[in-house]
């Protein structure tokens, strides 16, 4: 494969994470809020459907590691990781900071209600997608210091993502603003290929031998 084609369907790929969600942003019929809040809940969605790509910006895409060096596809998937789950961490606070700015309810009443409501099944759902996130974080970036080896690593990074995809996925449908039934079925399709493709490099590889 040519070096060109190769990064149109690099681009592609992104596009597919980045430029869908906003077209099905801006074209979908919501119930308009501040300009502040509109912000939050796009940035959101991007971190959320960029975490999604990570499956496809991995060592798990042989024919990207091939053409552009494992190192090359570490450092990709690492500023995604980094930044995206640094995003994700603040999604409470997105909800929480509007209230500064309205004469609702106070922030910090909001942030314990966020935090405490455990009769909804979408917040039980967030917070153990969020657990996985901390999780995370703490495991990748304090891998060496945590003296974890790199196959025992690589096999909690694969379940842990699966584990927080589908929590994180459920939660979204469950309670976002903007999960409609495009958004919805979106989610569904890329993050049911995202699955298929770890399953297909792990479980799959593993049964046939």
């Amino acid at each position: 494969m040519k070096k060109e084609n190769y990064i149109f369907k690099l681009g592609s790929l992104f596009i597919g994470f980045i430029g869908v969600p906003l077209v099905l942003f801006f074209l979908g019929d919501f119930e308009k809020r501040t300009i502040l809040m509109e912000i939050f809940s796009l940035i959101t969605i991007l971190g959320f459907t960029l975490l999604i790509s990570q499956f496809f910006t991995s060592r798990l895409n042989k024919t990207l590691v091939k053409k552009m060096r494992m190192a090359n596809v570490l450092k990709i998937h690492k500023i995604i990781g980094y930044t995206f789950i640094s995003i994700l961490l603040l999604h409470p606070f997105f909800i929480i900071v509007p209230k500064f700015f309205d004469n609702g309810v106070a922030p910090t009443d909001a942030f314990l209600k966020l935090i405490t409501t455990f009769s909804s099944l979408g917040v039980i759902l967030g917070l153990i997608a969020y657990a996985c996130i901390i999780i995370f974080l703490i495991t990748s970036y304090f891998r060496f210091k945590l003296h974890l080896k790199y196959k025992t690593w690589r096999n909690l990074h694969g379940y842990l993502t699966m584990f927080f995809i589908i929590t994180g996925t459920w939660h979204v449908i469950n309670m976002g603003r903007h999960s409609n039934t495009s958004f919805s079925l979106y989610y569904l399709v890329a993050v049911a290929s995202g699955i298929y493709y770890l399953l297909r490099t792990y479980l799959f590889k593993t049964s046939k031998k």
